[in-house]
C-alpha cells in the first residue's frame, strides 16, 4: 500500500470550522507567494532620484545626478544641505506670481577619489564648496544681475567609463524638466574628459572646465576653461628659472609617461620645448610611469642617475600624488650637500590634503630640498599682485564673505575652492548675457549660452578670484595670473610671485584697468 504525505499529517480539529481552515490556506499561500517573489526579485540598484548603484570592477558605488538632497559622500552631507536649502529657496521664487525664472547649472567631477586618483576628499570638497559660494552670490549679489537664478546641480562622474555614461545620461534626460543650460566644474585633464566635453556640446551644452589645464583639451568645442593650459604654466616656470637665483641653474626633467593622463604628458612637453636646451642637466628626461607601481622603488634606484647629473633644480612633470614617493629617497640622496629646488605644476597643490604631506614636509626639511610649483590660484597673490584682481571677486573670500561665513574652518591654499567659484561665476556671466535687457523674463536656451561663449573676452571678460578670465578663441584664458607658490618644511604656503605665460609674464588686465 502506497502512503502521500496528507496521509502523514494529523486530521483537522473538527473543532476549527472547515471555512476556516480554508481560509488560513489562503494566507499561507499568498504569503509564501510573496516571499518567494522577494526573494527572486534582482537587488535594487537605486540608491535615489537620479543616482544609481554602477558596476565598474572594484569602483562600483553610488553614482548620478541630485539637487543636493543625496550626498555622495559623509565628507559632503553639509556642503549638500545648503545647496539644497538654496536649490528649494530658487523653486519657491520662481513658484511665485511674477517669481524671478531660473535655469540649471551642473557641477560635474569625480566625488568619491580613491587611491590612485589625483584628487582627494578635501579638494573635491572644497572645490564643490567654491562653486556653492559662486551659486549664493549669483543669487543674493548684484555684482552679477539678478535673472536667471542659477539652481546648482551636483553630478558624480565616477572614476569609471561606464560611470560617467550613466551620470551623462541623467543629465541628458533632465535637460528640459531641469533647465540645465550649462555644465562646470568637469575633474581633471584625463582621456575622457575629452569624451565628456563632445557629448555635452552634442547636446548643446556649454562646458566651463574648473582645473582641467591640459594643452590638448584646446579648441574642443563648447569648452571654455578659467585654468591656464598647460603651455602657460611651463611657460611661467620657464621664465621663473631664467632669472634672479636660478638665472644659470642646470635643470633636469622627471616626467610621468602615463598615457593616459593629459596633464603630465603635456607638462613635460611644453616645459622641455621653451627651456634652453643647453642649460638641460640631461639631453632627455627620466621618466617614470605612475601606472605602474611600485614608484618608491623605482625612485631609490634612480637617486644615483640623479646625482651623476647634479641638476640644481628639478622640474618634476608629475602628479601631486607621486610627490611623496619622489621627495622621501630624493631627501636621501648622497649629492645632499647642495640645495636642490623641485619645480612643478598645479597639480602640487594637492599633495597639501594628501596622506603623505607629512613625509613631504619631513622630505623638505632633512633633504635640503625646496619645492615651488606654479599654481592655478592662492589667496597670496592677492596681496603679492593686487592689481591683477577685481575687488568683488575675491571679496566672498575674506572675512564675512559667503565663504568664509559658510565654512569658515576651510582653507583655500590648495586653490580648489577659487577655482571651482571661477567655473560656476564664469558661467552665470555667459547665462546672463543671454538675457535682453527689454526682457529679463525670457527663457534662456541653451544654444544661446553656448554662443556666448565666443563674447567673454576684453569688455566682457570674467573677473575671477583666480585672476581676470579673458577668453581666447581656442576656449582658454588669455594670459591668466600664475601664482608661483612655494611649500616649506612647515607645510606653509606662500605666493612668491604672480606671472603669467604670455611673452612678458605680465598678468592679462581689461583696457580699462591699465593706468591711464
Amino acid at each position: 500500500m502506497t502512503t502521500s504525505l496528507a496521509d502523514d499529517l494529523p486530521d483537522p480539529d473538527p473543532r476549527i470550522p472547515r471555512w476556516r481552515l480554508v481560509a488560513i490556506g489562503f494566507v499561507l499561500v499568498l504569503l509564501v507567494g510573496a516571499g518567494t517573489g522577494w526573494l527572486l526579485r534582482p537587488e535594487s540598484t537605486d540608491c535615489a532620484a537620479g543616482v544609481k548603484r554602477v558596476e565598474a570592477g572594484d569602483a562600483t558605488r553610488c553614482i548620478g545626478l541630485t539637487d543636493g538632497t543625496y550626498p555622495f559622500t559623509t565628507d559632503l552631507r553639509a556642503l549638500f544641505r545648503l545647496v539644497e536649502k538654496e536649490n528649494r529657496e530658487v523653486d519657491q521664487e520662481a513658484a511665485r506670481s511674477g517669481g524671478t525664472p531660473y535655469v540649471s547649472v551642473v557641477y560635474l567631477m569625480g566625488m568619491s577619489p580613491g587611491p590612485g586618483d589625483s584628487k582627494n576628499t578635501e579638494s573635491v570638497r572644497h572645490e564643490l564648496e567654491g562653486a556653492y559660494t559662486a551659486q549664493y552670490e549669483a543669487n543674493h549679489a548684484r555684482s552679477q544681475g539678478r535673472s536667471p537664478r542659477i539652481k546648482l546641480l551636483l553630478a558624480d562622474a565616477g572614476s569609471q567609463p561606464a560611470q560617467s555614461a550613466y551620470t551623462l545620461g541623467q543629465i541628458q534626460a533632465r535637460l528640459d524638466r531641469d533647465r540645465i543650460v550649462a555644465v562646470a566644474g568637469l575633474g581633471t585633464s584625463r582621456i575622457d574628459t575629452k569624451g565628456m566635453v563632445a557629448r555635452l556640446n552634442s547636446w548643446n551644452i556649454a562646458s566651463f572646465g574648473s582645473v582641467i589645464t591640459a594643452d590638448d583639451l584646446e579648441e574642443s568645442d563648447g569648452l571654455v576653461r578659467v585654468a591656464p593650459p598647460n603651455a602657460d604654466e611651463a611657460a611661467a616656470a620657464v621664465q621663473y628659472l631664467r632669472s634672479g637665483t636660478y638665472a644659470k641653474a642646470k635643470v633636469l626633467i622627471v616626467k610621468d609617461s602615463n598615457k593616459d593622463d593629459l596633464y603630465t604628458r603635456t607638462l613635460a612637453e611644453k616645459f622641455g620645448a621653451g627651456f634652453p636646451k643647453e642649460r638641460l642637466a640631461a639631453p632627455e628626461p627620466m621618466q617614470y610611469d605612475s601606472s605602474k607601481t611600485p614608484l618608491a622603488t623605482y625612485f631609490i634606484n634612480q637617486m644615483p642617475n640623479l646625482c651623476l647629473e647634479r641638476p640644481d633644480v628639478v622640474y618634476f612633470a608629475g602628479r601631486g600624488r607621486d610627490l611623496p614617493d619622489f621627495l622621501a629617497p630624493l631627501a636621501e640622496r648622497q649629492c645632499s650637500g647642495s640645495e636642490l629646488t623641485v619645480v612643478s605644476g598645479d597639480d602640487t597643490s594637492q599633495v597639501l590634503q594628501a596622506d603623505g604631506f607629512n613625509e613631504v614636509k619631513q622630505s623638505l626639511r632633512k633633504g635640503n630640498i625646496k619645492l615651488v610649483y606654479t599654481g592655478l590660484a592662492h589667496p597670496g597673490a592677492w596681496t603679492e599682485a593686487p592689481r591683477f584682481f577685481e575687488a568683488t571677486a575675491i571679496a566672498p573670500f575674506l572675512t564675512g564673505g559667503t565663504f568664509r561665513t559658510a565654512f569658515r574652518d576651510d582653507k583655500l591654499d590648495d586653490g580648489q575652492a577659487i577655482m571651482g567659484y571661477d567655473a560656476v561665476r564664469t558661467a552665470v556671466k555667459a547665462i546672463r548675457k543671454a538675457v535682453p535687457l527689454e526682457n529679463s523674463n525670457q527663457k534662456i536656451e541653451r544654444k544661446d549660452v553656448m554662443q556666448n561663449l565666443s563674447l567673454l573676452y576684453d569688455a566682457n571678460a570674467v573677473a575671477g578670484a583666480s585672476g581676470w578670465i579673458s577668453v581666447k578663441n581656442n576656449g582658454s584664458p588669455m594670459a591668466k595670473a600664475i601664482p608661483i607658490i612655494e611649500i616649506d618644511g612647515t607645510g606653509t604656503t606662500t605666493t612668491r610671485a604672480v606671472v603669467s605665460g604670455n611673452g612678458t609674464g605680465t598678468p592679462y588686465l581689461p583696457k580699462s584697468a591699465h593706468p591711464g
